[in-house]
């Protein structure tokens, strides 16, 4: 990754790796089923709490979320 002033270096993501392990304890799928709880569970927020382009644009952000997720998984796993 390129190291510029909104750009992060591979460094940058050691404090989301250690969470992942300590979490998670390493587990991929762990964590996709945490982050699908997680959306489901916005559905149940009270209407009026977000707009519904609010919460439209927090389901859309875990949901990237989880397929980036699920792509290392599936990468993992294929090698």
């Amino acid at each position: 990754m390129k190291q510029g002033n909104n750009e992060l270096s591979n460094d940058d993501l050691t404090p989301l790796l250690s969470y992942f392990e300590e979490c998670h304890e390493g587990d991929l799928l762990s964590l996709t089923q945490s982050l699908d709880k997680t959306i489901f569970m916005l559905h149940f927020i009270p209407m009026d709490t977000f707009s519904d382009l609010e919460r439209q644009n927090c389901c859309h952000v875990l949901m990237e979320l989880k397929e980036a997720v699920m792509e290392i998984y599936l990468n993992k796993k294929d090698n």
